[in-house]
């Protein structure tokens, strides 16, 4: 139901994200149905939800992964020690025996932090496995495939970890996007490690839900046997590519925000116009003439990302947001009123800020 009437609203205080756990659980089986290999699911984007976690195992997962300690911890409390974490940012030296408790694997991309785990593991008597991440373009994180093997072979001559694999990331910072050339390129970086440690590593892992197109078109090499996927289980949809990905739900998270004010005023600003306070214009609403309804939402770019909102009801068109409301023109969209509630389906970065704002609560079921 697009919009919650007033008088029926929930009791929750606005603004609210529902989730639908039976959403995410086809999700993930749908994508581990569509890779031969293990699927981690990713649950940073929410902050390691408990419900999302088990959600996801549900759907047949191999794993967690986050990149907050934080959510890792709460992960092991919510799902029990016998599922695998993966800590998805290099831990910091500092932090490595929080690390230790809190996560199975970390990713590695320095000598020095290898050290500083090995040095913290062996003091409790454990081995943790690492993760040597390799930048095959999109210059985030990892070592460049040249300096791979040394660091791989240094790894490994340490006591108290244990180097699972490989690992590789794109799409992420600078929009990279993966080619079967790129893959089949990163995996003789793979081999070139492996004939320096005189082993098979059990662990390529080939990227997120950017890789998963080549996965399904049987581009991807056969030696990549992980894929760490949090957006296409949450959301349905590649952001890199700006699409929704086939037979994937989009419905899992719908934000909920109240109207508190409703009416007709012209559809451009008046006076003198100076820098709006987040350096952002309105959307000139140019495209009809006269006045036009416009519903304020108690929403603002402190609890999402405006420019991420769809909404669900038809006619209802996001203008602009400040920090702490949202302007939505609602001419045709019917009857809306005060106190109703507008809901929109999120995207990737419109989730995130919503998961992590103090502001908006998250309640499980599906929209009244």
């Amino acid at each position: 139901m697009p919009t919650e009437r007033r008088g029926h609203a929930s009791s929750v205080p606005a603004p609210v994200v529902r989730l639908d756990p039976s959403a995410i659980r086809e999700n993930a089986t749908a994508v581990r149905d569509r890779f031969d290999g293990r699927v981690v699911g990713v649950t940073k984007a929410v902050c390691g939800d408990p419900v999302v976690a088990r959600a996801m195992l549900a759907g047949g997962l191999d794993g967690l992964a986050d990149s907050r300690v934080r959510n890792l911890e709460r992960l092991r409390d919510a799902v029990g020690p016998h599922v695998e974490r993966t800590l998805l940012v290099s831990p910091t030296v500092g932090d490595v025996g929080r690390v230790l408790r809190a996560a199975d694997r970390s990713l590695v991309t320095e000598r020095a932090v290898v050290e500083a785990l090995s040095a913290a593991a062996r003091r409790r008597g454990l081995t943790h496995d690492v993760v040597v991440m390799v930048d095959t373009g999109d210059r985030r994180e990892g070592v460049l495939p040249a300096d791979a093997p040394a660091l791989v072979a240094a790894a490994a001559d340490l006591d108290g970890v244990r180097v699972a694999g490989v690992g590789t990331n794109v799409g992420c910072l600078s929009g990279v996007l993966p080619t079967a050339e790129s893959m089949a390129s990163f995996v003789e970086t793979v081999e070139a490690c492996e004939a320096a440690v005189g082993r098979r590593l059990d662990v390529v892992s080939g990227g997120s839900s950017v890789t998963l197109p080549l996965a399904e078109a049987g581009d991807l090499p056969a030696r990549v046997n992980e894929l760490r996927v949090g957006e296409a289980i949450l959301l349905g949809t590649d952001a890199a590519r700006d699409r929704h990905l086939p037979s994937l739900r989009r419905d899992a998270f719908t934000l909920h925000a109240e109207v508190v004010e409703c009416k007709r005023k012209p559809a451009t600003p008046a006076g003198p116009q100076g820098q709006p306070v987040d350096g952002t214009r309105p959307d000139p609403e140019s495209r009809a003439e006269g006045p036009r309804r416009r519903a304020v939402l108690t929403l603002g770019r402190q609890d999402t990302v405006p420019e991420q909102l769809d909404p669900v009801r038809d006619g209802v068109r996001v203008v602009g947001a400040s920090s702490d409301h949202t302007v939505c023109d609602v001419t045709d969209a019917g009857d809306v009123a005060v106190g109703d509630r507008l809901a929109f389906r999120l995207g990737y970065r419109a989730l995130l800020q919503a998961s992590t704002s103090a502001y908006v609560t998250r309640v499980v079921g599906e929209t009244e």
